[in-house]
């Protein structure tokens, strides 16, 4: 899908990050609104090829509710599958990425995921949507360290020429304390579960 005004103004607010080899979650997946967009996402690259042979029925589900999605890495099957755009993280981006980001940012949505203050300096300039992450402690990755509020919204401001999402851990009642005019809104795992 090109990238737009008119649909970069309509990206939803919310973010499911859904891995379509868990099965278990689809229990979820399938009561989301066109209101949620979904990024499809795998854990290591071990798992790269399931997931491609998985991701077919939810990206043709989301397509036919009018959801937009974005695939994890590769441009090739985002085209593939009509998605709005590709998802990237500092362990996908090479400098092939970096080189064809330049030119396929204007075109394609791309979106990425950035932890610490030196991230968001280095990859954010490759990124039309940012999702700043750790927020809070999550279920799912419990181990993973969250952020001060300090760092949070440092890292609003730097990116505020960028659609700003908070990701872990995020739920209704803790999404009020990070509001700024520089977060437009929010991904998650657990939120959906509930």
């Amino acid at each position: 899908m090109k990238i737009t005004k008119k649909n970069f103004n309509n990206v939803p607010k919310e973010w499911l990050f859904f891995n379509p080899i868990n099965n278990s979650h689809d229990k979820y997946f399938f009561k989301i609104s066109n209101k949620t967009g979904v990024i499809f996402f795998y854990e290591n690259r071990k798992e790269e090829e399931k997931y491609l042979k998985k991701i077919k029925p939810y990206a043709e589900w989301c397509k036919n509710k009018g959801i937009n999605f974005l695939i994890q890495s590769s441009i090739y099957w985002a085209n593939k599958y009509g998605a709005f755009g590709i998802f990237l993280d500092r362990k996908n981006l090479s400098i092939r990425h970096k080189l064809s980001l330049a030119s396929f940012k204007k075109k394609i949505l791309v979106a990425g995921k950035v932890h610490n203050l030196n991230e968001a300096n280095k990859f954010g300039k490759f990124l039309n949507m940012v999702f700043i992450s750790n927020v809070f402690d999550t279920q799912s990755y419990p181990d993973k360290k969250k952020l001060s509020l300090f760092n949070f919204f440092s890292m609003c401001f730097l990116l505020k020429k960028k659609k700003v999402f908070a990701l872990g851990g995020v739920n209704k009642s803790n999404f009020k304390k990070l509001k700024n005019r520089y977060l437009y809104g929010f991904g998650a795992i657990s939120y959906f579960k509930n």
